[in-house]
């Protein structure tokens, strides 16, 4: 019983310090560079938001404003393939949400109003604003507040209320799973397996070729926001619903829903899509909820396309924008 205890000891240990040793790798990893249309790489400002939380904000190129609005737990770089590709005709934006309510009210208009702090900072007077999942309804909510500091939406993988009755028991309980060995394993095991979730449609995965771009993403990219933050972003949405306030939105507005969205599914695109007064929808098959990674190509191009056509159909030239 001795021997057997200390072996289990023994291996807990090894274990652990193995775990441990690979989070302090994830964690000393340089963020991956981001860079405008010619290549250039782009350092972040840093904005003092109100209650003196400083977040990280990417700017590039020239023209119209553009603003790209991170998911839950995401932050600039999930929009690496969206920043070159927009910044050779739009002046991108992208900010980091905050990590702190210290000092302000801890509420989901909180991020609105941060977002026109930026916009403030870096001397835009209106954009278009483009959320991810959990920045879309942060857009949503912006253009409620600021009609006219928005020119459009562009909305993908999003919500409009909070909802987990989809998800089901089996996928939560894999969600930590799928997410652990994505971060922690050997990377061929690693890779392995996203593949694997990718087929069952768990976490960010998908069950398409760009698939490998995603593992990609996520095994260079470290943990940087940790799940108590997305967590206190979430508890400050989780009694909203703006489903009765989209009806008011004059905005053109452009819902991208991925088919094989486990999270935030085509349905609630569908239903966004169909609340707004000027709304654009467009299904990409086998895209996931990081489909602007997987699909990066198709997802560019149909934004490009929607947005050359407000901006012709738009009867007063829309602000410049540039620095």
């Amino acid at each position: 019983m001795l021997i057997r205890r200390l072996i289990t000891l023994g291996a807990g240990a090894v274990a652990g310090a193995y775990l441990v040793g690979r989070w302090r790798r994830n964690q000393a990893k340089p963020p991956r560079p981001l860079r405008d249309h010619r290549g250039r790489t782009l350092e972040p400002l840093l904005v003092e938001l109100e209650g003196g939380d400083c977040v990280p904000v990417i700017v590039a190129g020239e023209g119209p404003a553009v603003v790209l609005i991170p998911g839950l737990t995401g932050d600039s770089g999930i929009f690496r393939y969206q920043i070159p590709a927009l910044s050779s005709d739009y002046r991108v934006i992208a900010p980091n949400l905050r990590v702190d309510f210290t000092g302000v009210e801890k509420s989901f208009d909180q991020f609105a109003r941060d977002l026109a702090r930026v916009l403030d900072a870096v001397g835009a007077d209106s954009a278009c604003l483009l959320g991810l999942s959990f920045g879309g309804p942060i857009a949503m909510r912006f253009a409620t507040l600021y009609p006219k500091r928005a020119w459009g939406l562009v909305l993908t993988n999003t919500l409009a209320r909070v909802d987990l009755s989809h998800v089901g028991l089996n996928r939560t309980l894999l969600i930590p799973v799928a997410r652990w060995t994505s971060r922690f394993l050997p990377e061929p095991l690693m890779r392995e397996l996203a593949q694997y979730w990718g087929r069952l449609g768990v976490w960010v995965y998908d069950p398409s070729a760009g698939n490998e771009r995603i593992i990609d993403y996520e095994l260079e990219v470290p943990v940087r926001v940790p799940m108590s933050v997305g967590g206190a972003r979430m508890d400050t949405f989780k009694d909203c619903d703006l489903r009765g306030e989209l009806r008011g939105l004059q905005q053109p507005a452009l819902v991208i829903a991925g088919c094989s969205d486990t999270y935030t599914p085509w349905e609630w695109q569908h239903e966004i899509a169909g609340l707004l007064a000027n709304s654009t929808y467009v299904e990409i098959p086998y895209g996931g909820h990081l489909l602007l990674i997987s699909h990066a190509e198709s997802f560019n191009e149909l934004v490009m396309e929607w947005l050359a056509r407000v901006r012709r159909a738009t009867p007063v030239a829309l602000p410049d924008n540039s620095s």
